[in-house]
């Protein structure tokens, strides 16, 4: 095979600003999106004991007595007298090592001999912050489907006919409409309510309190803000001097108003429809082509899109595992296996492709398995975002 058969000159990108004119300065670092999701999921690791992994969650024991009004006898007349047993149970899940796997741009030498100082060292840096980006778009949409409870904010329906799922339960559809208005603090705290006292889900503990999580976009928690309960009690909070009021008026993010953390999502899930149970979702970004190369920009129909998604996240929900490390054994060796998303440079010589060695890359593999522990402990929320509502008043004269 000739060289020229192995990869067309198509495939070999100059994403790297050339130093044909000499430029002045530093190249700008890429700017990383800020994301909550990635400290909402405890880890851990994965044994290399089997393909299919079995998750058994003990469930709370059903004693024979009624919590309601527990009945207690005499003692002196239990002489013989038995008990009926409780029962005990478990659930179980089954889950899965998976992959994902990416490349960067295949680099000819030829063109980097040519490049500004530090273009390729801050592509690098941009493929990095890509990874970490794919690692919580990918927590984010584990939560969208595998989550025990989802919630259509439906203004014309009841609470119960707007929520779907139970104890235990995984990999719960959506009620099968559309919504038709945004989220309000209200239905939130019902939620609240609902996780603590039906799904017995455990808030966060943290050194302020215990809150429950609570993810979702800029508009929709500005939202909660100007709700008009809330509003007050921040006003009364910050003129009375409290910490709290200040930050959750002037801050990115507000945390620790009556048992709910809050954090922003620069970039939430949206949808066009909700067909069956199940959201049409549009990715956020598409390609464009740039000076040199690609790069990001927002997808058009992502902006106009007209639903949002948020959640609701209670401790111990799910947790993500990584694989141990494997080599393999005997004479059979194996290169050590990228897991976490690192970026390794490939630069080989071959007899056919890479003759001269004029190109490299860099590749990547995220290996992760998402173990259900308590899939009820977040809550999916779909809502309608109601993007016209920002028009300013005229002027009276």
């Amino acid at each position: 095979m000739a060289v020229g058969e192995c990869i067309s000159l198509a495939a070999i990108q100059n994403f790297a600003s050339k130093d044909v004119n000499r430029i002045i300065g530093q190249i700008g670092r890429v700017l990383a999106r800020k994301s909550p999701y990635i400290n909402s999921i405890d880890g851990g690791t994965l044994p290399n004991v089997s393909d299919v992994v079995r998750s058994v969650v003990e469930e709370m024991a059903v004693p024979a007595a009624s919590l309601a009004s527990p009945t207690f006898v005499n003692d002196t007349t239990l002489c013989g007298v038995g008990a009926t047993p409780d029962v005990v149970g478990s659930t179980e899940y089954q889950f899965q090592l998976q992959t994902l796997r990416g490349a960067g741009p295949r680099v000819c030498v030829k063109q980097a001999r040519t490049a500004f100082k530090g273009s390729y060292l801050q592509a690098q840096v941009s493929l990095e912050k890509t990874i970490l980006q794919l690692i919580n778009a990918d927590i984010r949409y584990q939560y969208l489907l595998q989550s025990g409870i989802k919630y259509v904010v439906d203004s014309t329906a009841t609470f119960a006919a707007n929520l779907t799922g139970d104890m235990q339960q995984i990999n719960t559809l959506f009620a099968a409409k559309n919504p038709d208005a945004p989220m309000n603090f209200k239905t939130l705290y019902k939620l609240g309510t609902f996780l603590r006292e039906e799904m017995l889900a455990e808030p966060f503990a943290t050194s302020e309190g215990e809150f429950f999580q609570v993810i979702a976009s800029a508009d929709q928690i500005e939202n909660f803000r100007n709700d008009a309960d809330v509003k007050e009690d921040l006003i009364g909070l910050t003129t009375g001097s409290f910490k709290l009021g200040e930050t959750a008026i002037s801050g990115y993010s507000f945390q620790g108003y009556r048992g709910f953390a809050f954090g922003i999502d620069q970039q939430p899930l949206r949808a066009t429809a909700n067909v069956a149970g199940v959201l049409t979702l549009v990715n956020p970004i598409v390609s464009t082509a740039v000076t040199n190369g690609f790069a990001q920009r927002r997808n058009p129909a992502w902006v106009a899109a007209t639903y949002e998604v948020m959640f609701v996240i209670a401790g111990n929900a799910f947790k993500r595992l990584v694989p141990e490390s494997y080599v393999g054994e005997g004479t059979f060796r194996f290169a050590p296996q990228l897991a976490m998303g690192e970026l390794e440079w490939t630069y080989f010589r071959d007899n056919d492709c890479n003759l001269y060695g004029d190109f490299g890359q860099h590749i990547y593999q995220i290996q992760r398995a998402i173990q259900p522990i308590r899939p009820q402990n977040v809550v999916a929320i779909v809502y309608k975002r109601c993007q016209d509502d920002v028009n300013p008043a005229p002027c009276a004269v």
